[in-house]
């Protein structure tokens, strides 16, 4: 074959060895091609018709596929939740002491170290009441003459502006909680990575595992304990083992909606919703200022926890929890894959039916201040300058002018609060506690 016509698209036929204008596609080649020197057995043979056992299995099937497909097109109504009203019992809904609720899983709950609960009487002689008074502090008491709520509200102020609404349970509740929080809640397992609402731990030991390193990674989760609703938490304890009654009225004890509170304005109580114009008719939630909601967010987180310590060590980082702050720190791996390693937790965290908020996500590299939950990690644990002058520059003022002048925020036990601000730098940074505390022995009271 010429030049010409390798150029102008004459070449020989691979077939029959013609000379032929070549070929734009795939489908305008001959369609003659060479066949196997020695086809496999049975290859291009017909296929044999079924049998009559064939048939009938083919029709089986098909007809259990068929009802398949019907059932998936049907609508499933949505999970009600199972809160209770002022005159329901959960009785329906779990055992009792003559029938012991059979679906509690009692091996599975002695291996993790938890008590038995079989029955709502069992539940109730662990938290030390009567099953009435249990059954009415698991129930919304609108039909209740005692009591419209459980809860009252207590409005504190953000650092950032606003407020933050903590749902306080009421004194009969709170025995119950305190009592759940004893001898359940601190019983469920937790993952090493957390280090808030922990015996033994805290923000110092939180911290302390990200001194020095290269770049700190914190990232924040959005309405982290109105992400644990009813259905969670009754479907976790349903996880560990419990009975569905038990779960339900454990999952009922520790979670409220807010809309519910009551807050006392006067001799009058009245709703959330109308003094701080709140509409969130959702799901009940992990209240803020329950003492069971901790431990309850980090038993659910401890899946999370684990799949986040995974990725971190993937990138040879260090991951710890401290409530909803997340934080990592690394070297120039995660350094340099840093918008990557963000983009994998927001998957992780996700997953887990929690948000990230973006807006309190940062990336802290060596060159600027470290901080971890308040602590300043650079080269070692302690707090930061402008804590520190603003402290001292109290105390100096309480010692040359008197401590009457200087309580601006109003402080009910002024020197029971410059004590804890004193105590709280002394444990993170020793040696600034001990010159505060210095200034602090000067002051006449």
């Amino acid at each position: 074959m010429g030049f010409f016509d390798w150029l102008f698209g004459k070449k020989k036929d691979p077939y029959s060895g013609n000379v032929q204008k070549d070929y734009t596609s795939p489908r305008q080649r001959p369609q003659t091609a060479q066949t196997y020197p020695q086809q496999p057995h049975g290859y291009g043979s017909p296929v044999p018709p079924p049998t009559v056992q064939q048939q009938q299995s083919l029709g089986i099937r098909d007809r259990y596929l068929s009802w398949r497909r019907n059932r998936s097109r049907a609508h499933v109504p949505p999970v009600a939740d199972q809160t209770l009203g002022g005159n329901e019992h959960l009785g329906h809904l779990g055992g009792t002491s003559r029938h012991p609720d059979r679906h509690q899983n009692a091996a599975a709950l002695q291996a993790a170290g938890l008590p038995l609960l079989p029955h709502l009487d069992a539940l109730a002689a662990m938290v030390g009441v009567e099953l009435k008074t249990l059954v009415w502090l698991a129930s919304k008491p609108v039909a209740s003459d005692e009591c419209e709520s459980h809860y009252t509200i207590k409005a504190i102020d953000k650092p950032s502006g606003g407020k933050r609404l903590l749902m306080v349970p009421l004194p009969k509740l709170k025995a119950v909680q305190r009592a759940l929080v004893e001898k359940l809640v601190n019983k469920l397992p937790v993952h090493e990575a957390a280090h808030g609402f922990r015996k033994g731990r805290d923000v110092l030991t939180g911290a302390s595992v990200h001194v020095g390193k290269d770049v700190v990674i914190c990232a924040d989760i959005r309405d982290f304990f109105p992400s644990f609703t009813f259905r969670r938490v009754a479907g976790y304890f349903r996880s560990l083992g419990y009975g569905r009654g038990t779960a339900v009225a454990l999952a009922n004890l520790t979670t409220a909606r807010i809309n519910d509170a009551l807050v006392r304005q006067g001799d009058t109580w009245t709703y959330a919703a109308e003094v701080y114009k709140v509409h969130l008719w959702g799901h009940p939630e992990l209240p803020q200022g329950a003492p069971t909601s901790p431990g309850i967010a980090n038993a659910i987180c401890r899946r999370m926890d684990k799949r986040l310590t995974g990725l971190a060590r993937k990138f040879g980082a260090d991951y710890t929890r401290y409530a909803d702050d997340l934080t990592f720190s690394g070297g120039d791996d995660l350094a340099f894959h840093a918008s990557k390693f963000l983009g994998l937790v927001r998957q992780i965290v996700q997953t887990e039916g929690l948000t990230l908020n973006d807006k309190k996500t940062r990336i802290m590299r060596q060159g600027r201040q470290q901080r971890v939950t308040g602590v300043v990690v650079n080269d070692k644990t302690n707090v930061s300058r402008r804590d520190y002058d603003r402290l001292k520059a109290i105390l100096h003022n309480c010692v040359k002018r008197g401590p009457h002048g200087e309580n601006r925020d109003n402080h009910p036990d002024f020197r029971g609060w410059l004590q804890g601000k004193i105590a709280h730098i002394s444990h993170i940074g020793p040696e600034r506690g001990r010159k505060l505390m210095a200034l602090f022995q000067q002051i006449r009271w």
